[in-house]
């Protein structure tokens, strides 16, 4: 049950966009707590006063996060069968926002200022560093979901088909050497934070002096795609993806 409850937690964050920059980490249980208290290297008293600041917010907010249980069981339901009433639970969900985000920020500084300065700098890093790997994750699917409504909705023709392919393979081969030398610095600066070596430092200004050689590969990409389609399957695109920002963006 409580395994059930967090993934509500986790369901809750990303529907009503309440995610704040650290908080998960701070409010972890099991092996993810583990990881983060084993990579900021924190004293048996910090982890004590960790352990007594998520009860003592798990039990001030008890009511708050249950009635967001139950409501996101009500939307769930809802949304299975089709039902109109969908839009008003999730209306209510979001009007319980302001106080979610005021209980996790409440909790979160009292978290952040058990640690020291040094935790607190370190934390900071791993958080970019993690943004950074999430950024080029974020590009991969866009750039899948991209080739599928382009065979699904744009209607190519078989040349075209044949162009696409062939930007692909020719994308892959020049710049195949440039997104191997990005995974193998992310996988070194991993390793290299784990065993809290200081040399993770210069890992990641190389990994961050990577970034615009990537982003301009993938520009390059986006660009060549778009001169394969014509003016229609151009509007016809942009319109797809103004439908998806607009399903993406919460209701207000």
């Amino acid at each position: 049950m409580k395994k059930f409850v967090i993934a509500l937690m986790v369901a809750a964050t990303s529907t009503i966009a309440l995610a704040q920059d650290a908080g998960p980490a701070f409010h972890a249980r099991g092996p993810r707590a583990d990881r983060f208290a084993e990579n900021l290297n924190l004293t048996d008293a910090q982890k004590q006063q960790m352990n007594d600041l998520r009860a003592a917010d798990r039990a001030q907010n008890q009511q708050l996060y249950a009635d967001l249980q139950s409501k996101l069981q009500q939307l769930h339901a809802l949304k299975q069968a089709g039902d109109p009433k969908a839009a008003d639970v999730k209306a209510q969900i979001q009007a319980m926002r302001p106080q979610i985000q005021a209980a996790r920020k409440a909790s979160h500084e009292a978290m952040f200022n058990v640690l020291t300065a040094e935790q607190r700098a370190e934390l900071k890093t791993a958080r970019q560093s993690r943004g950074f790997g999430r950024g080029q994750a974020r590009a991969m699917r866009a750039t899948r979901a991209m080739r599928g409504v382009v065979a699904s909705k744009l209607n190519l023709t078989d040349e075209q088909k044949a162009q696409l392919k062939q930007l692909r393979e020719t994308t892959h081969n020049t710049n195949e050497q440039l997104f191997a030398d990005a995974r193998a610095k992310r996988q070194e600066l991993h390793s290299l934070r784990r065993s809290d070596d200081p040399r993770a430092a210069d890992v990641k200004a190389q990994l961050e002096a990577l970034r615009p050689q990537l982003e301009a590969a993938r520009k390059q990409q986006h660009d060549e795609f778009l001169n394969v389609l014509t003016p229609e399957q151009r509007a016809q695109l942009e319109q797809w993806k103004a439908e998806r920002q607009s399903k993406r963006r919460p209701a207000r």
